[in-house]
């Protein structure tokens, strides 16, 4: 966990140093966008720590509705697994910068050792800008494969141009919880 702190740490130093070079204003919440991000999670019924990448994104389909999916490769090591997700969301205004939004998956993850197993994602949360270059999310979510795990969650997203960022998150979980760096790109 600390060698893993230390390569966020200098992942966000360098895009933050990008960042100074160029600042521009944020193209405003956006559901159009792919991300790349690096994932640290930790899985309370199997002490197990894992590690990886997840790409994730999402496509507005009309004003309200917006599909959304990701895939996650943790695997490696004594546990590890590989997930994917895809779902339905429904956004709308919370004031000026800033949106409510509901979505409902279908994820299916697959650990290196055992079954695989296969549920539903619930969640709500709300994104928004907090100025003119920093959005922040906060969320609820509830997993429904294996023993289930309820998240709650948040995020930052620093706006270094006008269609890039460089993205925190963080998620506590009743069963697993993770932090994850990365990169989203609006279009």
């Amino acid at each position: 966990m600390k060698n893993t702190l230390k390569k966020m740490s200098y992942f966000v130093a360098v895009a933050g140093l990008a960042g100074s070079v160029s600042v521009n204003a944020a193209p405003g919440v956006s559901y159009n966008y792919a991300a790349l991000q690096f994932i640290d999670q930790d899985v309370d019924d199997y002490d197990c720590n894992q590690d990886g990448l997840r790409l994730s994104g999402s496509l507005e389909l009309n004003d309200d509705f917006f599909a959304i999916g990701s895939y996650s490769d943790v695997s490696g090591g004594r546990c590890g697994s590989e997930a994917i997700s895809a779902g339905i969301g429904y956004h709308t205004l919370f004031g000026a910068d800033s949106s409510m939004y509901g979505t409902l998956s279908a994820e299916n993850i697959s650990p290196d050792a055992g079954d695989s197993d296969s549920g539903l994602i619930v969640a709500a949360g709300l994104r928004g800008f907090i100025n003119n270059n920093v959005e922040a999310k906060v969320e609820l979510s509830h997993h429904t494969a294996f023993d289930g795990n309820t998240v709650l969650g948040g995020g930052v997203a620093y706006w270094f141009a006008p269609q890039f960022s460089v993205t925190a998150d963080v998620g506590l979980g009743s069963e697993a919880s993770e932090i994850g760096i990365g990169l989203r790109m609006n279009f």
